[in-house]
């Protein structure tokens, strides 16, 4: 189990993945699919037609819940940051 994270910059770095990975997964294949574009990485875009919305959605969806509890717990743990 992992224990208290002891610097902010660790909430930064985790933050900053997750907002990476909500847009690339869940941002990005909305305009790829209208104007045909392949990404490289991202999964979603390589789904078939009702799925591929419904995971980008919630994959848009879970980073933001993700965001929103790391800023919560980085204000909580160190107030002053």
């Amino acid at each position: 189990m992992m224990g208290p994270v002891n610097d902010p910059k660790s909430y930064d770095a985790l933050s900053a993945l997750v907002f990476v990975l909500g847009v690339y997964e869940g941002v990005l294949p909305f305009p790829a699919r209208l104007f045909d574009w392949q990404p490289l990485l991202s999964l979603t875009v390589r789904l078939s037609s009702p799925a591929w919305w419904i995971v980008s959605g919630l994959v848009v969806v879970v980073a933001t819940v993700l965001l929103a509890q790391l800023d919560r717990a980085k204000r909580r743990r160190f107030p002053d940051a």
